[in-house]
């Protein structure tokens, strides 16, 4: 018996192996059908999607092995003579919240970001966000943002237009978008990285070059005769909680209350946007109530006791005055047929010595503030400049506060002399963009 079973086993034994190996095979092929084996294909994908724009040394570690990519593409750079306002909008994804999307157009209207002076210099509400040194933009609800000129123009629109907007947002699974691509699920994760803050430096970093590498291949592409942007290697967390890192810019230094006639005199503390642009620039200044105590008396009512100038070109300069003329708040605005801006904003009247008549404050108008607007040609590209004077006024709510005619005049006089200094700051951001031909366009008494 145990010779038969021998030679039994010994007849089946090739039998077994062979059912062996076939089941091992298949249950590998079974696991690269359900969930793997699918890295090489998604990284030869990352590779040509998007028309190549992509920076794949950044994102290759984002790829995922356990189920195929999913990509969505379309744009005039991808199919010209398609009827579409984008050049290029592509989403990649891997699933469990690992893509990126990206999206570029030509510019024929204002850039769609708020860009006032608050919004760059307390970016998010004040909450905070990051930006990239050099390079024109924020880190928004939708990911990395940023503005760059094509000087030789954008194809694919039917009105010429010089300006490219591009957006950028890359998920790591941190956030819990299970397709980055899919619409309502990345409204649905935007709203819960608005309400947690911020992504990390890292997601704002991956999201910063993704987009300066989309913006490069198209320029290239687009022939704009200008250079490549420069690949960030760094973001700045604008959030003051995470220490000062506004403050003091050099570029701001020529707000100094010792020096700059018109404001309380005492400790100021300024801050600065940290764009670093070629294209845009804010400062503020703030009278220091804790450094001045014990030092200097309070400022008196009407006494200035803060600064803000900012500057912008091209696109973003027609964005930023759209922006403040929706609001109400541009020279001219609400004058009456004929009447000059500068008539209605009464920069001339100062400039004379005309001395202005009292004016009632209201307790709802915010900020009360006296702005003033110019415009110059700044590297050669039309530019508008902002400054305001914020005085010293002590309201309650629904109380009302008279300016006297002397006050208001003081106050014209003194945004004029912001106005001056800020333009002939030698570290300021107009010397730098080398700022000619200016014309000093008008006030807006901001408390109406």
């Amino acid at each position: 018996m145990r010779g038969l079973w021998g030679r039994v086993w010994q007849r089946r034994t090739p039998f077994v192996v062979l059912m062996a190996v076939v089941g091992i095979a298949g249950t590998v092929l079974a696991t690269r059908d359900s969930g793997g084996g699918h890295l090489a294909a998604n990284q030869a994908q990352l590779r040509k999607a998007c028309d190549g724009t992509l920076p794949y040394g950044d994102l290759e570690r984002l790829v995922r092995d356990e189920r195929p990519g999913k990509l969505r593409e379309h744009g005039t750079m991808l199919a010209p003579g398609q009827e579409s306002r984008s050049l290029l909008d592509c989403s990649l994804s891997w699933g469990d919240g690992y893509g990126v999307t990206v999206h570029a157009e030509a510019l024929v209207s204002d850039v769609p970001q708020a860009v006032e002076a608050r919004d760059l210099l307390e970016p998010a509400g004040g909450r905070g966000t990051f930006v990239a040194p050099g390079t024109t933009g924020q880190y928004g609800k939708r990911g990395a943002w940023l503005v760059t000129d094509c000087l030789g123009g954008l194809g694919g629109r039917v009105r010429p237009t010089t300006d490219l907007y591009v957006t950028a947002r890359v998920t790591d699974g941190t956030n819990g978008a299970d397709d980055p691509d899919d619409s309502d699920e990345a409204d649905d994760s935007d709203e819960a990285t608005s309400r947690s803050g911020k992504p990390d430096r890292a997601t704002a970093l991956l999201g910063f070059r993704t987009a300066v590498q989309v913006a490069n291949v198209l320029t290239k592409a687009q022939h704009c005769g200008s250079g490549p942007l420069t690949m960030p290697k760094t973001v700045v967390d604008t959030d003051e909680t995470h220490g000062a890192p506004g403050r003091a810019l050099r570029k701001c230094e020529w707000i100094d209350g010792s020096s700059l006639p018109g404001i309380a005199s005492g400790a100021w503390t300024t801050l600065g946007d940290l764009q670093e642009s070629t294209g845009l620039s804010a400062c503020a200044g703030e009278w220091d109530v804790e450094k001045n105590a014990g030092r200097r008396p309070r400022p008196k009512e009407w006494q200035v006791t803060e600064v803000e100038a900012a500057s912008w070109s091209g696109v973003l300069g027609r964005s930023a005055y759209d922006s403040y003329e929706r609001e109400g708040h541009v020279p001219g605005w609400g004058a009456q047929e004929g009447e000059s801006p500068s008539e209605a904003g009464s920069e001339a009247d100062a400039d004379r010595g005309v001395l202005r008549q009292e004016d009632r404050v209201s307790s709802y108008a915010g900020r009360p503030q006296l702005a003033l607007w110019a415009r110059s040609v700044c590297g050669g590209r039309s530019t508008y400049h902002r400054v305001a004077v914020l005085p010293e006024i002590q309201l309650g709510d629904g109380e009302t506060a008279v300016i006297s005619g002397k006050d208001r005049t003081r106050l014209s006089a003194t945004a004029r002399t912001v106005l001056d200094r800020y333009l002939d700051a030698e570290d300021g951001w107009p010397a730098s963009a080398d700022c000619r031909d200016t014309k000093v366009l008008g006030e807006v008494e901001q408390w109406h």
